[in-house]
């Protein structure tokens, strides 16, 4: 399986945060978190790559994202 990130991509209306009454109360917490923190990201590092995309590693479960995630800056 191959795992791309797309930041640009059109809107997704999923249910990663539930749905209805049973909606996680801090969602739109999370989501305000990870534009304020892409965004000072992309100010303060504009240019990287990764080092070795072979050794990126991936944590499953609830909470799905790179383990190891080598970058270089520019």
């Amino acid at each position: 399986m191959t795992d791309t990130v797309i930041l640009d991509r059109q809107r997704n209306r999923h249910i990663a945060f539930g749905s209805g009454i049973h909606r996680c109360a801090g969602s739109n917490l999370a989501r305000m978190e990870m534009q304020v923190a892409l965004r000072t990201w992309f100010e303060r590092i504009p240019e990287f790559t990764l080092a070795d995309p072979g050794a990126v590693t991936w944590a499953g479960g609830q909470v799905r994202g790179p383990r190891i995630l080598p970058l270089k800056i520019s």
